[in-house]
This record gives structure tokens, C-alpha cells and sequence, in this order.
């Protein structure tokens, strides 16, 4: 058997590991844990063709449509819950990327020898890497929600592979793995000058824009679905403002910068701490050893992966979100490449004696078992089901046509999904977020899915809590339920009986 199919069988086997021990502990409904409280959102409006938080996510919400709608028919078990097909999809996409990452890695000879890996087990270590990172926590953590990241790490994986092989089609694969990135989540440009650095693009191959630009036309799905007002529908983009609004995440942009000098320092030593937890001391040192030898022999392509690195770790650190650590998954996958080096040329001074050129491999084995055993209990979520139960709790004894107040993206993403996700059937009940009422888009979106209730104008209602009165006061003169979950702070203006774990209106206070 040649060397280029045993590293495919390599990185084919590998992937399956890595699918199984995912299939393992996936979680079966939405979770909290493991920076998952956007799963709710995120499956929700897949089920209901709806609109996610910003950018939208078009691409992703699309391909997440059909796993929601077909989560039974995929995992061969009846009622299998929507969330539980998404999380599948998450599975297969960083089962993919670790398939991808490890075919790049094969591409890294230390010398410009066929006959480097022959017959000496050399061609095992891009697949043993890259199943270590399929079991590092980060990574794992991803592959086993329905969340976004499994799939920007897939396109970040074939940018990596275009970048370090010879493949002649290179250049147009990672012009099509940019194009698909930017339609699902535009922090992938970050990638670009470093790609166009390892790349070198030819006049000959000018029809590589074509990949590039055509599928940004994924983002024509966010007005379309916004048309039919769906139940989840952030930004209502049906107008340019509004567009740009959601496309360009507006609503998160102060977190850009939002750190002083001090917590820039904590952040780097978090992302340093990150990086240990995800490959251990010996994988890190081995890491650092495979970037300065490949700074030294192959020189184009070191600085091609440092202009990647660089800006994604900057990013990462300099955006105050709680789960900005996430966007480090393609700067430890640049590292992963680096460290696969590091070994390929720890290799190559061992030379031909397969005795000990045997134990460093074996040696080398232990990381990822080691990664998997020792993650193994953390990451486990087969049996989680606390953001479930909580949404179930709130909607248990509620009228079918009530009204529930929902903050906070725990319990409103939660609650969201039980409600379109799980108990649509005959339900009419409307959930409503306090927060989201300074936004005139979602204002106006109550007012048409509580098409039977006249609510004031946007204009004669202008602030949030205007807003919650007027939906509390007008709903309730027509005889609906008025309820609030723990998570939405209750209005002084009216009173309240408690109905399990709910607080219901019972009357409008007298001045």
C-alpha cells in the first residue's frame, strides 16, 4: 500500500475515533454547559426556518434545518429531539475538520524527501495529532453541541490544508472554504492574509473569485425568512439598515476593545493556559519545537501560519464576550500543524533506527489517549438535561394561548425551543424577552404574531419597559394569562400569584 493512501486510511480511521467517542457524549437536547446556551436559539430557528442572533448565520441554519426536521431519521431512533439531530450535525463537521486537519498535516515533511515516512512509521503522526485534538477539551466541547463552531473549524481546516499541500487545485478549494466561512461567520477573514501569503494566487487562476464570492448569496436566505415572520427572527432584516444591522453584528460590536490594558495580560495568559489544556506541557514544547524549526527550513510557509495565528489569538483577546475563548479553535488548530512538525522533525534525527524511531511514536500515542481518558468525564453530556427540564417546568399547568416573560439567554433560548421545538402542536402561547423590547424590529414582531391584540405603536411606546406594560396591560384585559419565569424581572405596576414556579398576573395595581 502506498504512503498517500495509508495517510488517508490514517485520517479516515482517526475521524471515526473521533466520531464515536462524540457520539458518546453528545448531548440529546439543548445545554448550558460547554458554552452551549445559544443551542436553544440556534436550534430553534433552524426548526422554525427562522433568524439566529447576529450575523444569522445563513449557511448554518440552513444545513441545521434539515438535521432538526430529520434528527430521527439520521440517528436510526424514534423521537430523537431536534436539538439532539443538530448536535449530530456538530459531530460530523469536527470529525470532518479533524479528517481534513490531518491530511494537511501530512503535507509537513520536515525535508523535501519522498522517502522521509517510508517504512518507519512516520506516517502515523499527523493522524495520532490530530485525533489529540479531536479529544482536547476545547475541540470536544464543540463537537458535541449544537453550536457553531464545529463548522467554522471544518472551512478553517481545508484553508490549512490548501496552505501547506501541492495540490493544484489548492488555490480554489480555499477560495470556496472562504467564500462558505464568510457566509457562516465573517471572523474567518481574519485567515485571509496570512492564506494569501502560503497561497500566491496566479492571474491564471482569476475564476477563484467565483468561489469566493458566490456563495455570500447564502445571505439572501435572511430576508426571505424573515418575510414569513417567524417565531425567532433577530433583526428583521427586510430593510438595508436592518440588514447591515444583523450581517455586521452591531448588537455585539462594544464588545470589540472592551478590555483595558490589564485584562489584556489575563486574557493572553488564559489563551496560554487554554492552549496547555488542549495539548499538555509535552505537546505545547513540542509545538513551540515545530514552529521554530519550521521558521528555519520552510520559511514562506511558517509566516503564512503566524499571520493566521496572530490576528485570531488578538481577536480572541480583545473581544469582551463571556465565550470569546471559542474563537481560539483556529489558532489551536494552526498550533496543532506546527507541533506535527515538531514531531516529524524529532523523527528525523532518530534517523534508521526503527527501535527508537517505534518508542517515540508509542510515546507520542499516549497524548491522545491521554486526552481522551482524562477529558472523558468533563465533556460527557448524554445525561444532561437541565435546560430542558427548566423550560418544562415553566410551560407545565400554562394556558395554551398565555403570555410568558423569558430573559437571559439560558432561560429565553430554552424556552424558545421547548415552545417551537417541542410543544408547537395546538400551542398559542407567545414568550416575550424584556431585553429584546428596545429593539423596534422585535416590537413589531409581538405585534404581528399577536395579530388579535392592538398594541400602541412603537412611537407612542419608545423605551422597554413601556413596551412590557403595554403587552402585560393589553393582553390581560383579553382574559390571556400573563406569567413570568425567574429570569424576567417582574413590573411594579401590576400584581401577582404565584403558579408554581411562574408569577402570573393577577390585577392591574390602582393609581
Amino acid at each position: 500500500m502506498n504512503q498517500k493512501r495509508l495517510g488517508r486510511l490514517g485520517a479516515l480511521g482517526v475521524a471515526l475515533v473521533a466520531l464515536i467517542g462524540y457520539a458518546l457524549t453528545l448531548t440529546h437536547t439543548v445545554t448550558w454547559r460547554h458554552n452551549g446556551a445559544d443551542s436553544g436559539d440556534l436550534v430553534t430557528a433552524a426548526f422554525v426556518y427562522g433568524i439566529p442572533h447576529p450575523p444569522g448565520y445563513p449557511l448554518y441554519t440552513l444545513l441545521a434545518f434539515f438535521f432538526a426536521r430529520n434528527g430521527s431519521l439520521i440517528a436510526q431512533v424514534p423521537f430523537v429531539e431536534p436539538a439532539h439531530g443538530v448536535a449530530i450535525f456538530s459531530a460530523l463537521l469536527m470529525s470532518a475538520a479533524v479528517f481534513v486537519l490531518a491530511r494537511a498535516g501530512a503535507n509537513l515533511t520536515p525535508i523535501p524527501s519522498p522517502d522521509f515516512r517510508r517504512g518507519v512509521g512516520g506516517e502515523l503522526i499527523p493522524p495520532l495529532a490530530a485525533l489529540a485534538f479531536a479529544f482536547a477539551p476545547l475541540v470536544w466541547s464543540q463537537a458535541i453541541v449544537p453550536e457553531v463552531y464545529a463548522l467554522n473549524l471544518f472551512f478553517v481546516a481545508l484553508i490549512l490544508w490548501s496552505c501547506v499541500t501541492h495540490n493544484s487545485r489548492r488555490v480554489y478549494v480555499a477560495a470556496l472554504a472562504f467564500g462558505l466561512g464568510m457566509a457562516h461567520h465573517l471572523s474567518i477573514v481574519l485567515l485571509l492574509p496570512g492564506a494569501w501569503l502560503a497561497l500566491q494566487p496566479t492571474r491564471q487562476e482569476w475564476r477563484a473569485i467565483f468561489f469566493l464570492v458566490a456563495p455570500l448569496l447564502f445571505y439572501l436566505y435572511l430576508p426571505f425568512a424573515a418575510l414569513p415572520n417567524p417565531p425567532v427572527k433577530w433583526g428583521d432584516p427586510v430593510t438595508l439598515d436592518r440588514f447591515v444591522w444583523l450581517v455586521t453584528a452591531q448588537l455585539y460590536r462594544p464588545y470589540l476593545f472592551a478590555v483595558d490594558s490589564a485584562e489584556v495580560v489575563s486574557r493572553l495568559a488564559f489563551a496560554a493556559r487554554s492552549l496547555l489544556e488542549q495539548f499538555t506541557i509535552v505537546g505545547v514544547a513540542l509545538s513551540v519545537w515545530g514552529a521554530v524549526q519550521m521558521a528555519l527550513a520552510r520559511r514562506r510557509i511558517f509566516f503564512a501560519l503566524l499571520s493566521m495565528f496572530a490576528p485570531i489569538v488578538a481577536y480572541a483577546v480583545v473581544y469582551a464576550s463571556r465565550d470569546s475563548f471559542l474563537y481560539l479553535l483556529p489558532a489551536f488548530a494552526i498550533a496543532l500543524l506546527w507541533l506535527v512538525y515538531g514531531v516529524l522533525k524529532v523523527l528525523q534525527w532518530a534517523g534508521d533506527d526503527k527501535l527508537l524511531r517505534g518508542a517515540a511514536i508509542a510515546l507520542f500515542a499516549l497524548l491522545p489517549a491521554y486526552n481522551f481518558v482524562t477529558n472523558y468525564a468533563a465533556m460527557d453530556l448524554s445525561q444532561d438535561r437541565a435546560a430542558f427540564e427548566y423550560a418544562k417546568q415553566n410551560f407545565q399547568g400554562l394556558p395554551v394561548d398565555a403570555v410568558l416573560f423569558a430573559d437571559g439567554d439560558e432561560a429565553l433560548f430554552s424556552i424558545w425551543y421547548y415552545r417551537h421545538a417541542i410543544a408547537y402542536e395546538g400551542a398559542r402561547s407567545v414568550v416575550v424577552s424584556q431585553g429584546l423590547l428596545q429593539f423596534d424590529w422585535y416590537y413589531d414582531s409581538l405585534r404581528r404574531i399577536m395579530s388579535e391584540v392592538q398594541f400602541a405603536s412603537p412611537d407612542a411606546v419608545r423605551d422597554a419597559h413601556q413596551r412590557a406594560r403595554e403587552i402585560v396591560r393589553v393582553t390581560f384585559a383579553e382574559g390571556r394569562a400573563v406569567c413570568f419565569t425567574d429570569s424576567s424581572p417582574l413590573l411594579p405596576e401590576f400584581e401577582y400569584e404565584e403558579r408554581g414556579v411562574l408569577k402570573c398576573v393577577l390585577a392591574e395595581k390602582l393609581p
